[in-house]
C-alpha cells in the first residue's frame, strides 16, 4: 500500500487542514461560546462504544510527499474490519464547529493470492460536528460488512481521546465473538485441541485488526 501512497502524490495535510484559523474558543462573561474545531483535535482519536467503531485522521512522509489517510475501524464483532480513506478535502464550516471530509476508499483485490490496491471511483463524505471539547457527533452508513463514515444512517456520538482505542475495543468486541466463531469451526476436534485451535486463531486475527487500525507507512 505504501507504493500506492507514493503514487497518487497525496497532498492534504491533516495537521494544518484548518490552517491554523482554528482557535481554542473563550467564553464571554454573559454568553457561553460553542466549542470550535482546532488543529489538535485532528491528531486525535474518535471512539463511539455503542457503534463500536473508532477513527482518526493519520499524516505521513513518503518519497518527499506529506499525505493523510482516513484510517475507520469497526470493531463489530467477527466481522470487523478497517477501512482506509484518501481524503480529497477536509473543510471547516463558517462557525468553525463542523469539519466535511470527502474522501475515496483504498479497495483491495486478491487474486492468484496477489493483493493489489486501489481507489474507488466514488467519493463519499461525512460531517464530523463538534458538541463539546471532548465529545462529536457524525453518522455511520451501511451493513455490518461494510459500514463507513457518511452524511446518511445513524448518528452517534463519539469521544475523543489521545488513547489509542484499538486494542481495548478488539479484546472487549471483537475476541469473544471470534473465538465463538472459531469454536464452531472447529467443532469436530476433541475440546481440548479445539479450544487451543480457537484461541490460536483468535488471537491472531485480534493481533492483526490492530495491527491494521494502526497503520504505519
Amino acid at each position: 500500500m505504501k507504493r500506492l501512497m507514493v503514487k497518487m502524490g497525496l497532498l492534504v495535510l491533516a495537521a494544518g487542514a484548518l490552517g491554523g484559523i482554528a482557535a481554542p474558543s473563550v467564553a464571554s462573561a454573559k454568553t457561553k461560546a460553542k466549542p470550535t474545531f482546532t488543529n489538535t483535535d485532528l491528531k486525535r482519536y474518535y471512539k463511539s462504544a455503542k457503534s463500536k467503531t473508532a477513527f482518526y485522521f493519520k499524516t505521513y512522509n513518503s518519497s518527499g510527499k506529506t499525505g493523510t489517510l482516513l484510517i475507520f475501524g469497526d470493531f463489530n464483532g467477527a466481522k470487523a474490519n478497517v477501512k482506509y480513506g484518501v481524503p480529497s478535502s477536509i473543510k471547516l464550516s463558517k462557525n468553525k464547529r463542523t469539519l466535511t471530509t470527502k474522501y475515496k476508499l483504498i479497495e483491495f483485490k486478491t487474486k492468484d493470492n496477489k493483493t493489489t490496491t486501489s481507489l474507488s471511483k466514488k467519493n463519499y463524505t461525512f460531517k464530523l460536528t463538534k458538541k463539546t471539547s471532548t465529545t462529536f457527533s457524525t453518522k455511520v452508513y451501511g451493513t455490518k460488512l461494510n459500514r463507513r463514515l457518511a452524511t446518511s444512517g445513524k448518528s452517534y456520538t463519539y469521544t475523543k481521546t489521545k488513547t489509542n482505542p484499538a486494542s481495548p475495543y478488539a479484546k472487549k468486541y471483537v475476541k469473544p465473538a471470534l473465538f465463538k466463531e472459531y469454536m464452531k469451526a472447529f467443532e469436530s476436534f476433541d475440546s481440548v485441541k479445539r479450544e487451543k485451535l480457537a484461541t490460536k486463531y483468535t488471537n491472531t486475527a485480534v493481533k492483526t485488526m490492530i495491527s491494521n487500525f494502526n497503520y504505519k507507512a
